[in-house]
């Protein structure tokens, strides 16, 4: 007999598709309610669920173990109202439940993102027998693993997957939901410090564009010993890349290489170790972290890798990012590696697959294209082959269409500092100097913490003669970048060849 159990609270919008998922294969249906005001209650009562009230006290941990209370089935399944069990596995369901055991099961976990397109893998225990000594632990995001373990129950791995549908939010919804964990995390960390309540917070602090707050509880996170290893590869991902922010690639790439040490298989993080080994110039190291992130991703998207967290990226990103490594280094075996994969992934039946191809051959080949192509062109590039594009472009030696193409790009993309930057450095080498410089200062505004756009912006006001900017803007720079000696180090030197000051 297994037992569906629930905490709910206002989720008239998913509730029902969570029920029907399970419809017919569990045997009991416990909700436990924590005030809803919506519909919810109505909807769980027309599937025969058994319903009952908790009053909310902050804490996930409480509820779960009221639900299992509850519960009379010989094994538990949990699942949340945004969350659906997939067909192909109910039978796998039915086999692991026949007759009770000592066993509980992990089930994968697709966190589906239709809005930022940054969907994830986790494992989490969702079925167990049913034992009056397990309780869930933790205020927020809690967990029945501890328990399990010092009751000596076995984990095991299973094949049960379950949809999550709730983080198919917008930036906002994002932050707003972050916001309301945020109250309950503190109350948590306040009462017992982990470096798993750590760890969250640095996370929720992360959505919440709170930078400062994210890094000092990840640090204070990778303090334990006991943090898994996914959790700890996440940390230092975030880390490695504010460094990487602050133009300290040295420092960013330490971290990676942690963070890959920790979990080597993780796509985001691989990816994100290639971006600054191109910074650091070390392009046979990108294009292993490259090749390998687009190997592991699609073994997690097809179901054939396990993680406790993972965060799958869109194949098409992974392979924009392998061929602007082969465009940069020259490397034709890589390009020949991720050319034919871009041709797969494309419907060549499509205007703009074929549009998008032919862009990539002209530039590669320093053909001539007209404004009309560029108006064509301009359809299918995005934030994922953006970076491609201005890596082409870099090689392509036609000013004149080149000029033409980034403008349009900045048409298209009015918030992109590199894309400004780009187009100013290209107008310094046609000696337009009035107008690099106002591409530059646009840049600059748009992003003020990457000091090779400042440097550019210096020699830009330095030929149009504008001394007094050019004394402003290394004042400030020295200001803004004082914990990063390397910037430092180029302002000093900058200003004994100019002498200003």
């Amino acid at each position: 007999m297994i037992t569906l159990s629930m905490i709910v609270k206002n989720e008239e919008k998913h509730i029902k598709e969570c029920l029907e998922s399970v419809k017919g294969i569990v045997d009991e249906i416990v909700v436990v309610d924590t005030g809803s005001t919506d519909n919810t209650i109505k909807i769980a009562k027309t599937f025969g669920a058994k319903i009952y009230n908790f009053e909310w006290i902050n804490d996930f941990a409480a509820a779960r173990n009221y639900a299992l209370k509850k519960s009379s089935g010989d094994w538990i399944l949990y699942l949340d109202a945004d969350e659906r069990l997939l067909h192909k596995s109910i039978n796998e369901l039915k086999k692991l439940t026949r007759q009770k055991s000592n066993e509980a099961y992990y089930c994968r976990i697709n966190n589906i993102d239709n809005i930022n397109d940054r969907p994830s893998v986790m494992a989490y225990v969702r079925l167990f027998p049913n034992d009056k000594n397990l309780n869930f632990e933790g205020a927020i995001h809690e967990q029945i693993e501890n328990s399990l373990k010092q009751n000596k129950y076995r984990i095991k791995n299973s094949t049960l997957e379950i949809n999550h549908v709730g983080y198919s939010l917008t930036n906002n919804e994002l932050k707003l939901k972050a916001g309301r964990n945020l109250q309950v995390l503190l109350e948590e960390y306040n009462k017992k410090k982990s470096p798993y309540i750590s760890f969250h917070l640095g996370q929720t602090y992360g959505v919440l564009d709170d930078k400062e707050k994210a890094l000092l509880y990840f640090y204070e996170a990778l303090e334990g010993a006991d943090l898994k290893k996914e959790y700890k590869a996440l940390a230092y991902r975030y880390i490695g890349i504010s460094f990487a922010e602050k133009q300290n690639f040295g420092a960013a790439e330490d971290y990676l290489k942690n963070s890959i040490e920790c979990d080597p298989d993780q796509p985001l993080n691989l990816l994100a170790a290639s971006e600054v080994y191109i910074a650091n110039g070390k392009f046979k190291e990108a294009g292993s972290c490259c090749y390998h992130a687009y190997k592991v991703n699609k073994q997690y998207s097809e179901g054939k890798k396990f993680s406790f967290q993972s965060i799958l990226l869109d194949d098409k990103s992974i392979i924009y990012q392998g061929l602007k490594i082969a465009v940069s280094s020259g490397n034709s075996y890589l390009f020949n590696i991720f050319f034919p994969l871009l041709k797969e992934s494309k419907n060549l039946t499509k205007g703009d697959s074929l549009n998008e191809l032919l862009l990539y051959d002209e530039l590669l080949n320093n053909k001539k294209f007209s404004l009309n192509t560029i108006e064509q062109y301009l359809n299918f590039i995005d934030d994922k082959n953006l970076d491609l594009v201005l890596t082409l472009l870099e090689k392509y030696s036609r000013t004149d269409n080149k000029v033409l193409l980034l403008n349009a790009l900045c048409n298209k993309f009015p918030s992109n500092a590199i894309l400004f930057n780009k187009s100013g450095i290209t107008l310094m080498q046609l000696k337009d100097f009035a107008n690099a410089e106002k591409m530059l200062e646009k840049a600059k505004n748009l992003n003020e913490s990457n000091p090779s756009i400042i440097f550019y912006l210096v020699s830009a006001y330095i030929q149009n003669n504008n001394f007094e900017k050019v004394v402003a803007l290394i004042q400030s720079a020295e200001i803004q970048f004082v914990s990063s000696p390397e910037v430092l180090n180029s302002l000093k030197i900058l200003k004994e060849k100019l002498k200003l000051l």
